[in-house]
């Protein structure tokens, strides 16, 4: 069974929120920053740590967003603009993570 343990919680006044820090059975550190928006948001980063300057994490950054053999994914992208112009995806690569923010 899988369970999400809290490990902090601070307040955050300046913009009204909560942040929780959360360590899932198998390692995972998840944050969440609570408050009254209505706008929702998520980001999923992980630590990818190219082995030289090919480029390969960017490359690879976009393909994962295109799903595999095992779960096939057709253009997320545009996927969720059928459904709505207020949704947000995108994927990013940094010196040693990727983030996928989407809304």
């Amino acid at each position: 069974m899988s369970t999400f343990t809290l490990l902090e919680q601070h307040s955050i006044p300046g913009i009204q929120s909560e942040l929780y820090t959360y360590r899932h059975s198998n390692g995972l550190i998840h944050y969440h920053l609570a408050n009254k928006d209505s706008h929702y948001a998520a980001s999923l980063g992980l630590r990818t740590v190219p082995y030289d300057n090919s480029g390969i994490a960017h490359v690879l950054e976009h393909s994962a967003l295109c799903g595999s053999k095992r779960y096939p994914v057709r253009d997320p992208f545009f996927m969720m603009l059928r459904r709505s112009m207020q949704t947000f995806m995108n994927a990013m690569t940094s010196d040693d993570c990727t983030w996928y923010p989407f809304s």
